[in-house]
């Protein structure tokens, strides 16, 4: 997990933020390979002092990258769930707001950074205790809606989610190349389907 900055100053705050910032932008829109420190410089408009201040190598950046945009993803979909006053309501909804979200930012950048990962090990191992965390803390928040409404099958909607997330990812990095439009829409009826029918089975008497 990336080391958090030893300044406290606002100032300082400010700086890290839009270094991430602009990491979580570029990464998106050109690639990991493509960001470099000099892009990242450039595009938050700092010092290359600054940017070692808070991350002395390029592996700490996209690390600590990577956990901000999981805080702003995950962050996204517990804010739009959380408006929801009926928890049911709110697992249902899930699928969409999980291909809303994924199809922002945050998320377009996590996926490039967790695909440049199977090439660069250094990377792996920073992001693997991100995702460890990621998928712990989805897991839980399903059990605990699951005892507040009476759900039998917590451990099965909860691979449900991860099935769905992984799925969600790779249509939204592959759907620019299909040719048939429909096929989006109709991969993400089928996947809500499955998704639904679980959370039937856990709610029927």
């Amino acid at each position: 997990m990336a080391e958090a900055s030893t300044t406290v100053t606002p100032r300082g705050s400010a700086t890290r933020s839009a270094l991430l910032d602009s990491t979580i932008t570029l990464v998106a829109e050109k690639g990991f390979a493509a960001t470099s420190t000099q892009a990242v410089l450039e595009h938050a408009g700092v010092s290359r002092g600054s940017l070692l201040h808070h991350f002395p190598t390029r592996h700490r950046l996209m690390v600590a990258a990577a956990e901000e945009a999981v805080a702003r993803k995950v962050g996204a979909v517990e804010d739009a769930l959380a408006g929801m006053a009926d928890p049911v309501q709110a697992l249902r909804s899930f699928p969409a707001v999980q291909w809303r979200t994924q199809n922002e930012t945050p998320a377009r950048a996590l996926a490039e950074l967790l695909l440049a990962a199977r090439w660069d090990s250094a990377l792996e191992e920073g992001l693997r205790e991100i995702v460890v965390a990621w998928n712990r803390r989805i897991r839980d928040r399903i059990h605990e809606v699951a005892a507040r409404i009476g759900l039998r099958n917590a451990s099965e909607l909860a691979i449900e989610f991860s099935v769905l997330i992984a799925a969600m990812q790779g249509l939204a990095a592959t759907s620019a190349f299909l040719e048939d439009e429909g096929t989006v829409t109709r991969t993400l009826e089928a996947l809500t389907a499955r998704y639904h029918e679980c959370l039937a089975r856990g709610l029927d008497p």
